[in-house]
């Protein structure tokens, strides 16, 4: 019993240490990933507790596994592909193993703020880079934007990148601050209201219209959806402020987004159209997962002007390599899970398990928009980091759902 005990509280130590590592590091999250499946799949066999599996949610992602599998039918580099393949199950496992070993309350209330502690640490890091031009933990560069304007990446190589951490994490400090107030101390609390302040001062700064867009728009959702109507009126004069009365560089990045014959516009819109050509070539299974980069040149026409890159959508990037099985599979697993979460939030009192729920169901619902205009569900700690929010949020309706039952 000890060592069943002992394999699953590992799995839960692995779990901490893997929301430090997926904000800055691939080798360590490799680590953490790799003994948080490994110390699950023990306790798994040990306990047969094989009644996990049989979920709705978890069908879905086997049937999206599914898919990337079929793509390797058409995949004309069969080794990049498996590699593919690889990333897709482990994220899979990852998001079932936060489900998995987040048990009770208390547990999801330390993974809670561990993302909150992370994103202050992050915060604090980029505030450095900002004021001395290197961060300390991997003594990253800014991104260079304008004349003496650098966009702040943090610990992340680009600020595209950070501002894609930033999307999902901005959200869960504005849901931390609008409803678990009286979960807290007011030391505790008021360290997570500055944390708050802070990252969004840092998504300013990563000048991305993309995530700006992202959380702009899913925070108005969330303060209108949670009855406060001083947040919607604070959030819209930022958005004024951000558009006529900020810095140059920022007011202009803002009016930028009205602008649709805009350099960067444009450049989406032919990266886009290469992706439909790949999808039209092979569209059931597509051309082979994680082989977009392979075949993304033989796809440009010929007068483009655009550099050999990924097709900033993550889902037209998947449509392209998976084909409607897999983009179509992908949605339905996210349409399912934001539903069925948000109803059993919807009904349950209000309780910090409902008030943090919520503050991840939107975080997650941010970086999905986000991923619309840029790579995260292509790079390896932002997709790894939506595995995460999916599992670590599915694990909070799963216990509030306990919680009901328990009451009837």
């Amino acid at each position: 019993m000890r060592t069943d005990f002992f394999s699953k509280e590992s799995a839960f130590t692995a779990l901490l240490c893997l929301i430090v590592a997926i904000s800055f590091s691939i080798a360590l999250f490799e680590i953490a990933a790799s003994f948080l499946i490994g110390f699950t799949l023990i306790s798994l066999v040990k306990k047969k507790e094989w009644h996990f599996f049989k979920n709705a949610f978890f069908f879905l992602i086997a049937v999206y596994f599914a898919a990337n599998l079929l793509s390797l039918l058409r995949s004309e580099y069969l080794a990049e592909s498996l590699r593919g393949l690889l990333k897709v199950g482990k994220g899979a496992l990852i998001c079932f193993s936060a489900f998995y070993v987040i048990d009770s309350e208390e547990k999801f209330k330390k993974v809670f703020q561990c993302f909150l502690f992370v994103g202050i640490f992050i915060g604090i890091d980029a505030l450095i880079q900002g004021l001395t031009g290197f961060e300390l933990i991997r003594m990253r560069p800014m991104t260079p934007y304008r004349g003496e304007i650098q966009r702040w990446t943090g610990p992340f190589r680009h600020a595209n990148d950070f501002s894609g951490y930033l999307s999902f994490i901005s959200v869960l400090f504005v849901g931390a601050a609008e409803g678990t107030k009286k979960f807290f101390s007011l030391k505790k609390y008021t360290l997570f209201l500055g944390g708050m302040f802070l990252v969004l001062l840092c998504l300013v700064q990563t000048y991305s219209r993309g995530a700006w867009v992202a959380v702009g728009a899913t925070l108005f959702l969330f303060v209108i959806f949670r009855k406060k109507p001083f947040l919607v009126v604070l959030l819209l004069l930022a958005i004024l402020w951000g558009f006529f009365f900020g810095p140059r560089f920022i007011k202009e990045r803002a009016q930028s987004l009205l602008d649709t014959s805009g350099g960067t516009i444009v450049e989406r819109k032919e990266l886009w159209g290469e992706s439909f050509r790949m999808l039209k070539e092979s569209p059931w299974v597509g051309l082979g997962v994680n082989t977009y980069s392979k075949n993304e040149p033989k796809y440009k026409l010929e007068n483009s002007k655009t550099d050999f890159q990924y097709a900033h959508n993550g889902y037209l990037q998947i449509a392209a390599e998976t084909g409607w099985l897999g983009f179509l599979s992908f949605l339905g697993l996210l349409f399912y899970f934001i539903v069925a979460s948000f109803l059993v939030f919807l009904r349950a009192k209000e309780s910090f398990l409902k008030a943090a729920g919520f503050a991840l169901l939107f975080g997650v619902i941010s970086f999905l928009i986000h991923s619309a205009t840029d790579t995260n569900l292509q790079s390896v700690l932002l997709v790894n980091t939506l595995w995460l929010g999916l599992g670590v949020t599915w694990s909070a309706r799963n216990l509030v759902s306990h919680v009901k039952s328990s009451a009837a």
